[in-house]
């Protein structure tokens, strides 16, 4: 535990207090292993205050950052990507949509170009149906409804685009449903129909409920302590291959932290 003597930014502060270079100490803010004043956080251009408490452990062990297999056939692959894990092509394979880095779950990838774009011509025609489940602060007052906006850039944070509701964004349809109610939090379902960047962190932001642990639309947020992650999981995704017709359908198994509250 580091106790801040004078106003400095947290990538400097802990320059001098690890001795680890810029890279090091950013690829370690990203796996969360950094608390200020008993929060997580990730940017290491935050300015630190005098009395500020910074908690700085290096992980014993890197988190396992391979994606898994849930499907394949010769044509494309549906993995399995770990919170964490940035969205880039696997080894013989082509990158259809991205998730964001901290949200895990169904990741469809192509093994060929023109499978590619077949499944680009789904993904614009809203063929290819995604359920996401998403862990957030309080609990909804309706058991289910729909959010529907226009959504484009608002701004930025330490360097990360920030977007919401804009007249002159895009239009944004997510469809939610609570699963379950828990003390202070509640797990929802989220079925959306278009696919904006950051669009569910932002319906649920904007909805009164942000997701545990996300520190773009929920920085003002106080999370748990056991919250080291975007709660924000692509549960399932489905769609007729466009080669044989057949339906296809990969489920990636919830985390374990969904459930530990």
């Amino acid at each position: 535990m580091f106790r801040v003597k004078e106003e400095i930014s947290l990538l400097q502060f802990l320059k001098e207090k690890t001795k680890l270079s810029g890279r090091e100490i950013k690829r370690a803010l990203d796996e969360g292993v950094c608390r200020l004043n008993g929060q997580i956080e990730r940017f290491g251009s935050v300015k630190l205050k005098v009395g500020d408490k910074v908690l700085f452990r290096l992980p014993k062990h890197t988190e396992n950052k391979v994606l898994s297999h849930l499907y394949q056939d010769p044509f494309l692959t549906l993995f399995n990507k770990p919170s964490g894990a940035v969205s880039t092509a696997e080894k013989g394979h082509y990158l259809v949509h991205r998730l964001d880095k901290g949200t895990s779950g169904v990741l469809l990838m192509a093994r060929t170009l023109p499978m590619k774009k077949a499944l680009e011509t789904l993904f614009k025609k809203r063929e290819i149906k995604k359920v996401y489940i998403a862990l957030v602060k309080g609990v909804p007052r309706k058991e289910k409804g729909t959010i529907e906006n226009k959504l484009g850039k608002k701004g930025s944070f330490h360097g990360q685009t920030l977007y919401g509701a804009s007249q002159s964004g895009q239009k944004a349809i997510t469809h939610y449903k609570v699963l379950e109610k828990k003390k202070g939090y509640a797990l929802i379902e989220l079925h959306p129909e278009t696919g904006r960047t950051h669009q569910l962190r932002v319906h649920l932001a904007e909805l009164g409920h942000p997701i545990l642990g996300d520190l773009l639309y929920g920085r003002d947020i106080t999370f748990p302590k056991e919250i080291d992650r975007l709660c924000l999981h692509a549960y399932r995704l489905s769609f007729l291959h466009p080669k044989t017709g057949q339906k296809v359908e990969g489920t990636a198994p919830l985390p374990q932290i969904f459930r530990a509250l």
